[in-house]
């Protein structure tokens, strides 16, 4: 009876042995688990904060590139106001010959003339030759066929 309390207590010993490195081997994989998510957490925010960064620069080159032509635009708008400002103060006297405007011989042309409307007719004569050779041919087959049908 020995020998079975002894066997009963080395099965139990082992069963609780063996549940022991099974809870064990439970908490192992799932520390393993929470360590792979947690690294899997870090390496999203690292991505996430590495594109919002990429997101932030590309916001502030375009922003730079935006005041770059905003710049340039006011200063080729200010050089034109400048230079028509300059053109202004120079012309005084070439106001004159503005106003009085030279024609053109085209323009004198344009007002010296009579007709109201003038229309051009430009006419194929190679279709036009096409055409009538073919209604003499037409005609000379069916005053054919006319006098092969009397006779």
């Amino acid at each position: 009876m020995a020998d079975k309390k002894l066997a009963a207590e080395k099965k139990a010993a082992a069963e609780k042995k063996a549940a022991a490195e099974k809870k064990a081997a439970a908490e192992r994989k799932l520390a393993a688990d929470k360590k792979a998510a947690a690294d899997k957490k870090a390496a999203a925010e690292k991505k996430a904060a590495a594109d919002k960064k990429a997101a932030a620069e590309r916001k502030l080159a375009a922003d730079k590139k935006a005041a770059a032509d905003k710049k340039a635009a006011a200063d080729k708008k200010a050089a034109a106001d400048k230079k028509a400002a300059a053109d202004k103060k120079l012309v005084p006297a070439n106001r004159q010959l503005a106003t009085k405007k030279i024609k053109t011989v085209s323009e004198k042309r344009r007002e010296d003339r009579q007709e109201f409307v003038k229309i051009s007719v430009y006419v194929d004569t190679g279709k036009i030759l096409g055409i009538v050779s073919l209604g003499v041919f037409a005609s000379a087959v069916l005053i054919t066929a006319l006098a092969f049908f009397v006779s």
